[in-house]
């Protein structure tokens, strides 16, 4: 009784994460352009600048910061569709390799956290070169973006799997 419990869960299981899987890979083939381009970010941070009243020196240190974060992040956005991709395949095999897919589960948490972590980091360090009244505004943009579901990143707030439990997920044997 309880194998069939686990077989059923696995099976439910692979087929809500194929189903997000292929629709996150319709979206993207389907779509012209992507949600966040550069030219986007770019009218994002000029509205910002606008709505800051940013000087001209904090402009120019959060410009740089900007362009080395969006590079970190734009590269764990990639890491993490590797991973996703790898998870699927597991998935998709005859014999489920719990092994595997838990290696893949890992993974994917571990990436997660770790944009996580570069995003307050950069948030944090946004916050050092503003005064109190533009923080206060800073920060109330921020919260506006974080719960609009349509200004969202693709990859990263994408998941196949829900990894931001305290523990990660793993696949009974």
């Amino acid at each position: 009784m309880k194998r069939n419990v686990v077989y059923t869960a696995a099976i439910i299981l692979t087929v809500v994460n194929l189903a997000a899987f292929g629709t996150l890979l319709y979206n993207r083939w389907s779509s012209t352009e992507p949600i966040h381009t550069p030219d986007r970010r770019d009218q994002r941070f000029e509205q910002m600048k606008r709505e800051l009243a940013l000087s001209e020196k904090q402009a120019e240190q959060l410009d740089v910061y900007r362009t080395t974060f969006h590079a970190e992040l734009d590269s764990l956005s990639t890491q993490l569709v590797a991973a996703r991709t790898q998870l699927a395949h597991a998935l998709l095999e005859d014999k489920l390799d719990t092994a595997r897919v838990n290696s893949n589960l890992d993974t994917i948490s571990r990436l997660q956290f770790s944009a996580q972590r570069k995003v307050i980091s950069h948030l944090l360090s946004v916050k050092r070169i503003l005064n109190p009244d533009q923080q206060k505004q800073f920060f109330a943009i921020v919260l506006e973006r974080f719960s609009s579901a349509s200004d969202q990143p693709p990859c990263p707030d994408v998941r196949l799997i829900d990894t931001c439990s305290a523990a990660p997920p793993t696949v009974p044997d």
